[in-house]
Parts: C-alpha cells; sequence; structure tokens
C-alpha cells in the first residue's frame, strides 16, 4: 500500500492511475500480488540451468555392461571363473619328510585302534633287500599286528595312501598275525597316474 502523491488517496500499487484524481501512478505490483522485478528475476532463475549430466550417466553405464560382457568371454574372464590355481599341499614336501609322516600316521593309525606293531622298511624290487626310513630310492614297509576285525587294516592303509607315492614307498603290507592275514596295496609309477589298488592274499603260514 502506499498513497497517491497527489491527492493522497491510499493504492494498492498495481493501479496505473489513481481513481480519485486521475493522476498517472507508476506500477510498483502486479494484480497477483507479486512484484513485477521479483517475477523477472524469478522467470530468470528458472530459465538458466544447469548442465545436463544424465546423457553422460548413461553411457558411462551401458560402457560398463559392454566392458563386463566382453570381459566375462575373455581369457581375463576365464581366470576370474577358475580362480587361483590349485596347488598341490605335498609338492614342497622331501620324500624323507613324507616318509617321517607315513611313519607317524602310521604309530597315530596303531593306537587309535587299540593295537601294537612293527613297522619294517625293505628295498622295493631287486628282492627285498633291508632298508630304513633314509634309505635312498623306493622302499616297501610292512606293518605287522593284529587285528580283532580285518576291516580296521583301512584304518592303517588309508590315512598314508596318498602319501606313498610321494615317500616313495611303493608297496605297502598289513600282516595281520592273530589271523594269518596279509593285505597289500601297492602304487604305480609315475606320480601323474597317481593309480593305487589293493589285493589281498593269504599269508606264507596258511
Amino acid at each position: 500500500m502506499y498513497d497517491c502523491p497527489a491527492c493522497r488517496v491510499p493504492l494498492h500499487g498495481f493501479e496505473e492511475v489513481c481513481p480519485s484524481c486521475g493522476t498517472k501512478q507508476k506500477v510498483r505490483i502486479s494484480e497477483g500480488g507479486g512484484s513485477k522485478r521479483g517475477s523477472s528475476l524469478f522467470a530468470g532463475q528458472q530459465k538458466a540451468k544447469g548442465p545436463n549430466y544424465m546423457p553422460v550417466l548413461v553411457i558411462i553405464v551401458i560402457g560398463g555392461i559392454l566392458v563386463f560382457f566382453l570381459a566375462q568371454s575373455s581369457w581375463v574372464g576365464q581366470v576370474m571363473r577358475r580362480g587361483p590355481a590349485e596347488v598341490d599341499p605335498l609338492e614342497k614336501i622331501t620324500p624323507m619328510q613324507a616318509r617321517k609322516m607315513v611313519a607317524s600316521k602310521i604309530n597315530e593309525s596303531l593306537a587309535s585302534i587299540g593295537a601294537k606293531g612293527t613297522v619294517t622298511w625293505t628295498q622295493h624290487g631287486g628282492g627285498g633287500g633291508p632298508a630304513d626310513i633314509n634309505f635312498n630310492g623306493p622302499v616297501e614297509i610292512t606293518v605287522e599286528t593284529e587285528l580283532q576285525d580285518p576291516q580296521l587294516r583301512f584304518k592303517i592303509m588309508d590315512p598314508i595312501k596318498d602319501l606313498m607315492y610321494k615317500a616313495q614307498v611303493l608297496s605297502m603290507v598289513v600282516k595281520d598275525t592273530k589271523k594269518n592275514a596279509t593285505w597289500t596295496r601297492n602304487v604305480s609309477m609315475p606320480a601323474t597316474s597317481s593309480q593305487s589298488g589293493e589285493s589281498a592274499a593269504p599269508s606264507a603260514q596258511e
């Protein structure tokens, strides 16, 4: 609200002429109540928009999807799917270390089934001459014990089957002196075949 400069009649600010004296007025606000200057400034702010990044984001997303699918079909994707190469835990141990593990597992197995026994090391082939755990070359081992159940032989033979080739133990014999029975497990060469077989045969005393 303001007064007409000529007749002092109160005016609202949007009259172009004074309704009382007819003096021309300077319009100060629009009929909607807002300042013309403010409205024009607000309109200018509405028109001044920032840069549109949406197309760039769409291109980046599409490019990332294409790269992902291309990588899956390439050797890089195959390596990622396959994962790291499996390493044989026995690869880095020596034959002597493997033989010590064999001897330890045999003693543990005998203790687990409540049996006692003796382990004899002999040379593999060539008449089976005497040997020991430190013999430089393939060997055979013989375990003499008494078993309450023939199936218990697996408790002795199975824990070392994966160590036999590494330890250069190419044959393992379990003799049940109580039942006069003998079981033999052989490991064939070379290591890549990793084939083993088991046979049961009567002892020489039976």
